[in-house]
């Protein structure tokens, strides 16, 4: 997973359904930042999955906008209030142990 990076992936959707549809699938591929702001760990076979899986689910008029963000971007992440609580996004995503 060499080629897998940082993306930021924000959504405006304009009907409920589609919307809770939406985050459902969001929150099973990324941490939520905001509420239509999610930050995911992808490789680019993962983000076309992800890119198709929306497009069942979205209309026309929904927007769904996926930046990708280097290591430099990354690092120059500010929040406006509150830095103390500034989260940390490694060059890698957290390691998990299944027990």
């Amino acid at each position: 997973m060499h080629d897998s990076r940082w993306w930021l992936v924000c959504y405006d959707v304009r009907h409920a359904t589609r919307l809770r549809k939406c985050a459902k699938v969001m929150e099973g591929r990324g941490h939520r930042v905001q509420y239509s702001v999610f930050r995911c760990w992808m490789s680019p076979r993962d983000l076309e999955r992800l890119r198709w899986e929306l497009t069942t689910i979205l209309d026309p008029e929904d927007d769904v906008m996926m930046i990708p963000l280097c290591g430099d971007c990354v690092r120059g992440i500010r929040f406006v209030k509150d830095e103390e609580r500034r989260e940390v996004w490694p060059d890698t995503p957290p390691r998990y142990t299944i027990v």
